[in-house]
Formats: structure tokens, C-alpha cells, sequence
């Protein structure tokens, strides 16, 4: 009976062996699969982040052309030439009335914002008319 006691316990350890062995490979496939997953995603995160630099470069430069086209300058125009006035005519009537418009709004702006410091005038009287009797009464 002993014998077979010992003959179980041995199979018991070599079933250990076994299992452990295989963990162990399991656990070294899974290291080197997470740390391909972890260059590849490095990878593709800096990807990504050299393709936004990118993207948003362009659109800055984008929104600048757009911004001196609305200006009147040319497309190509510096921020230095912003003091120096309007750098080419609008080339058609749309950009003409746009630029008008824009100037003319920017001015009223400034009129409303000068005039905002002015004191309001004095109230007047208001005739009533009532019955063909004519009274005077303050505003109040």
C-alpha cells in the first residue's frame, strides 16, 4: 500500500512539473507578445502624433490665408504687413463689398463706443391733448 502511495505522490510531482513547466512557457509567450503589443502601439501613437502636428500645421496655415484674405491682403501676406494697409485691391466686387462692410462695421463699433460717453439729453415735455385742452406735464 505504501508502494502505491509513493507510486501517486511521484505522479502527483511530475503532474506538477508538467503543469508548472507549461505555465512558465505560457507566461514567457505572453511577456513577448505584450511587448510586441507595446512597441507596435508606441509605434502607432507616434504615428499619430507626427500625422496631428502635421494636420494642425496645415490648418493654421490655412485659417492665417484666410484670415488676410478677409483683411484684404494678399493670401501670402505677413502679420507685419497687417500696419502697413491693405497689400493688393480685392481682384472682384464681392471682396469689395465684403472689405466695405467689415471696415464700416469696425468703425460704427468705434462711433457706438465714443458715443457711449456722451451724457443723454435733457427729457422735454410732452403735450397731452385732452377734450381741446392743451396741458403741459414734465416727462418724468
Amino acid at each position: 500500500m505504501y508502494d502505491l502511495f509513493q507510486s501517486y505522490v511521484s505522479d502527483l510531482n511530475k503532474l506538477r512539473e508538467a503543469f508548472h513547466s507549461e505555465l512558465e512557457a505560457t507566461a514567457e509567450d505572453l511577456s513577448k507578445a505584450m511587448a510586441l503589443y507595446a512597441d507596435r502601439s508606441e509605434a502607432a501613437l507616434a504615428s499619430f502624433m507626427e500625422q496631428a502636428t502635421t494636420r494642425g500645421a496645415e490648418l493654421e496655415a490655412a485659417a492665417a490665408v484666410r484670415l488676410n484674405q478677409f483683411r484684404g491682403l494678399s493670401a501670402n501676406a505677413d502679420l507685419s504687413d497687417v500696419d502697413n494697409g491693405r497689400v493688393a485691391p480685392p481682384t472682384n466686387a464681392d471682396k469689395l463689398r465684403i472689405s466695405i462692410a467689415a471696415e464700416q462695421a469696425v468703425a460704427d463699433g468705434l462711433h457706438v463706443e465714443s458715443e457711449g460717453d456722451r451724457k443723454l439729453p435733457l427729457a422735454r415735455s410732452i403735450a397731452l391733448v385732452k377734450s381741446g385742452q392743451v396741458q403741459s406735464e414734465p416727462a418724468a
